[in-house]
């Protein structure tokens, strides 16, 4: 179960993230990962069309070693899509 799976489980209220769950998922094991997705969501995440806001909250459920692998280029995930998320997010860490 992911993080975001564990967060609507736990909810007694359902329905969409609030803001506050969504900063608190950005939280990640890899300190890179924490400041790469927190300082994105912090800074970014509210300048995202809502497709792409999805697209940037389906990245929350894949593991550290995915996400990073996916950052440094190693690996691309399968869902092509997620690529335009993951290079919105590189070039504001670039900025």
């Amino acid at each position: 179960m992911d993080i975001l799976e564990e967060l609507q489980n736990s909810r007694v209220k359902k329905g969409p993230l609030s803001r506050g769950e969504l900063r608190w998922a950005c939280r990640r094991g890899m300190l890179e990962l924490d400041i790469l997705m927190g300082d994105f969501f912090d800074r970014h995440y509210d300048e995202l069309n809502e497709h792409d806001q999805q697209l940037f909250q389906q990245l929350l459920r894949f593991p550290d070693q995915d996400l990073h692998a996916f950052f440094l280029g190693n690996e691309e995930p399968q869902q092509r899509e997620l690529i335009r998320v993951i290079d919105i997010v590189r070039a504001a860490a670039s900025a």
